[in-house]
């Protein structure tokens, strides 16, 4: 082989390998990675902040959706209703790292939106909640704080829609298995340390809500802040939770008082 030959090949070489390896390293960071080895199952030593959010697609304004989110200073982010296309705009607004998506597929097939995790902190593992019923009602993700890990989830469960008895029925047992999918994929994989947000579409009543609160607290009742959290015309009523494990204690919380969706965000800060 003439020697320039020879030179271009092992720059080749040399290029490929390095190729390679910035792929694998850069694998091995991405959402669906594994956990450091070193991060031990449990609750940080410095308390999280988590905001949960219907945005309605942005319709009233993302500027006003970003502001409210904003204020609250959140580590993690849970939105629900929230269109691909909007997510860059809105992680490079709230400086957060890139966010976990699924389009939602529970409510008449898939839709064009789906629920969200933006973080400040690395997520791995990241992927749809298992729905071995078919579709995704949510997201999940393994969060590591100070070296504690814990999950991260964000669902929207199947809505109520129309008045018609029926319908009311099928959408709660609808709710029941999403449910009993998130309780059973949780129990797979240990029953980590958890904080679920999002919108239920279930009133805080009957067995959907028991199986809520059978294995996780509803951590803003426990602080008093269970306020309304839907709003649409005269129709007034609470839907949207923050559920935590029984290592989490909820310190601080609440509902925003906010127009920029039909839904109110919701926070709380959690910890020791």
């Amino acid at each position: 082989m003439p020697r320039r030959s020879v030179v271009i090949f092992f720059a080749f070489l040399v290029v490929f390998a390095g190729g390679f390896w910035f792929l694998m390293r850069w694998s091995a960071r991405g959402p669906g990675s594994p956990p450091p080895p070193s991060a031990a199952w449990g609750v940080p030593d410095r308390p999280v902040r988590v905001v949960s959010y219907n945005i309605l697609h942005n319709q009233r304004g993302m500027n006003g959706v970003i502001e409210e989110i904003r204020r609250l200073q959140p580590d993690f982010v849970l939105l629900q209703e929230v269109e691909r296309e909007h997510l860059s705009t809105m992680t490079r607004e709230l400086g957060s790292l890139p966010a976990v998506y699924h389009a939602s597929e529970n409510l008449a097939g898939r839709a064009s939106w789906g629920n969200a995790i933006l973080s400040g902190h690395r997520l791995y593992e990241a992927k749809s909640i298992p729905n071995p019923g078919g579709g995704s009602f949510g997201v999940w993700g393994t969060a590591v704080v100070d070296g504690k890990k814990f999950r991260i989830a964000c669902v929207h469960l199947s809505a109520t829609y129309k008045v018609d008895l029926k319908h009311f029925e099928e959408s709660a047992v609808n709710r029941y298995k999403e449910l009993t999918n998130l309780v059973k994929a949780w129990e797979d994989a240990g029953r980590p340390p958890i904080i679920i947000g999002g919108d239920f579409n279930q009133l805080a009543i009957h067995n959907n809500y028991e199986l809520m609160t059978r294995h996780w607290n509803d951590g803003l009742k426990v602080l008093g802040k269970d306020q309304n959290t839907f709003h649409q015309k005269l129709l007034a009523t609470r839907i949207d939770y923050l559920l935590l494990s029984k290592e989490w204690k909820p310190l601080d919380g609440g509902v925003v008082d906010s127009d920029a969706s039909d839904h109110r965000p919701v926070w709380i800060k959690a910890g020791k």
